[in-house]
């Protein structure tokens, strides 16, 4: 069992992945492979025509399909592999492949899991009523619109407020689409309330604070029921739902291997660098905080490039770990464990996902030591940044946690508490 077929091994292509292979390359690990499921590379920005991806990494806006071709300018030489599918991942860097040949199984001696996120469909939102026809997600839309030239409704409604949500309006006007309506069940929506402006100027209603109730046809989608806070109905008149955002971690393979996860989210538990439980193996990108853009995808994936090639070329794992948690008002944190050095002091950044909206004070203790101690707005779908902590390793002991707290709420304007 001492043979490796590959150095390491990437499963995804998109963003994080490529960025990963980017990295290793640069590193001088050359024996890389990177496996993709579908017939092309690029993941889910390759179907987003709307200029939202390059401002990071390239300084300037540019479609998905461009940002794309982009990144693997970057990386020439890297082996893509596609229309190959891992199946299991498993201990001493086995993986188990399905190819157009049939199954293989191969070797690496480091893996890295970079397989993204996707949206949570109409099911996973346990709405009531039948299952017509026209049921689709943000991805589905754009894969329709932007690859297959398939344009199969003219009068959808938009279930969600995230980015991705006006993402799917921008697809649609380019398609001569107008959207019915958006659906929020929150008081305001979850992007950058600029984008509602967006909504209006294209004469989108946003109804807030409202659900859906009701999907009440059987064999075409011909109308919905929504309900608001004052449990005031309304039936909707459209050929087709699209359940945009609510991102959650496309993780089979480590539901179905033997990596540690999050009892909560189910997300690989990872740690500052993106290793797992498992040394051998690293989960990065939107597997472990969807669902973020694709130039933050990208800059960690090169992270978690540079600390695989590390790994390899000096063989030292720190193996001691101290958990991360937290209050309940924050829904994740990346990473969920921190790898401490024996001396000196662990420096980190961390990222981190609200439930709720908060504006307050944002502690982290570890011990007896404040970490770190900021103010901060945050809003749910996005990514809370927290810069520079430092942790004090005289405070290490068996029972030493890292614990982030909400300490404190500021009123808002209308005089509510926006804490959690």
């Amino acid at each position: 069992m001492n043979k490796f077929d590959f150095d390491v091994v990437v499963v995804g292509s998109g963003p994080s992945g490529i960025g990963a292979a980017t990295a290793l390359v640069k590193a001088g690990i050359k024996n890389i492979v990177v496996f993709e499921r579908e017939t092309r590379i690029g993941g889910i920005p390759r179907h987003t025509n709307h200029p939202s991806f390059g401002l990071l990494v390239f300084k300037r806006p540019m479609s998905g399909p461009k940002f794309i071709k982009c990144l693997l300018r970057q990386c020439p030489g890297v082996r893509f592999e596609t229309t190959t599918t891992v199946v299991a991942v498993k201990r001493n860097g086995q993986l188990d492949l399905a190819t157009l040949d049939g199954l293989k199984t191969i070797r690496a001696r480091h893996i890295i899991i970079a397989t993204g996120a996707r949206e949570t469909p109409r099911h996973g939102r346990l709405i009531s009523g039948l299952r017509p026809s026209g049921i689709i997600t943000t991805g589905a839309l754009q894969q329709f619109v932007n690859t297959i030239k398939m344009y199969p409704f003219l009068k959808p409604v938009i279930v969600g407020t995230e980015l991705v949500s006006f993402s799917a309006i921008w697809t649609l006007r380019a398609a001569g689409i107008k959207p019915v309506a958006m659906i929020e069940k929150n008081s305001r929506i979850t992007a950058y309330r600029p984008a509602a402006l967006f909504a209006r100027l294209l004469g989108v209603p946003i109804y807030y604070n409202t659900i859906v109730a009701d999907i009440g046809d059987m064999f075409e989608t011909r109308k919905i029921e929504i309900l608001n806070a004052n449990s005031e109905s309304r039936t909707l008149a459209c050929d087709s739902i699209i359940f945009s955002g609510n991102f959650v971690g496309e993780n089979s393979l480590a539901h179905d291997g033997h990596l540690k996860l999050n009892s909560k989210t189910r997300i690989p538990k990872v740690d500052q660098n993106w290793l797992s439980s498992d040394l051998q193996i690293s989960v990065v990108g939107n597997a472990t905080h969807p669902a973020d853009m694709g130039d933050q995808c990208y800059i960690e994936g090169k992270s978690a490039g540079l600390a695989v090639a590390a790994i390899l070329q000096q063989g030292q794992i720190i193996k001691d770990t101290v958990e991360v948690q937290h209050d309940e008002g924050i829904r994740l944190t990346t990473p969920s464990i921190v790898r401490i050095p024996k001396l000196g002091r662990a420096h980190f950044d961390l990222c981190m996902h609200v439930t709720k909206p908060y504006t307050g004070i944002i502690e982290i203790r570890f011990g007896h030591d404040i970490a770190y101690r900021r103010l901060h707005r945050c809003m749910p779908a996005r990514r809370v940044r927290l810069k520079n902590i430092s942790l004090n390793i005289s405070d290490l002991n068996d029972q030493a946690k890292i614990h982030i707290s909400l300490k404190s709420r500021l009123r808002s304007r209308s005089g509510e508490l926006p804490g959690l």
